[in-house]
């Protein structure tokens, strides 16, 4: 008897351990890696959205606010230029003047 229990026991671990590795592989999308972008029509500021990936910058800002009508471009800070980096709704990017 006390060896059955012990193997429900092997089992009953193994399960929590698969999920607790389940868990963790999930755990790094969570908000924490999205970014605030500022979205522009014009060149005037429409709103910030958060975004996962800023290729998709663009699209994002398009979906949120009407006033784009598909024309938004979504701006970020980059430390690594002095100036605003944008993406248009191609996915291109380009300094922010």
């Amino acid at each position: 008897m006390q060896e059955r229990a012990f193997q429900i026991l092997k089992v009953i671990a193994a399960c929590i351990f698969f999920l607790a590795l389940q868990f963790v592989s999930i755990a790094p999308t969570s908000a924490d890696d999205s970014i605030t972008i500022v979205c522009y029509v014009g060149g005037q500021p429409v709103g910030n959205v958060a975004i996962f990936n800023v290729v998709d910058a663009a699209r994002i800002c398009n979906i949120t606010y009407y006033d784009c009508r598909g024309r938004c471009v979504g701006c970020f800070h980059d430390f690594d230029y002095v100036e605003n980096v944008c993406v248009d709704n191609g996915g291109n990017t380009f300094l922010r003047s």
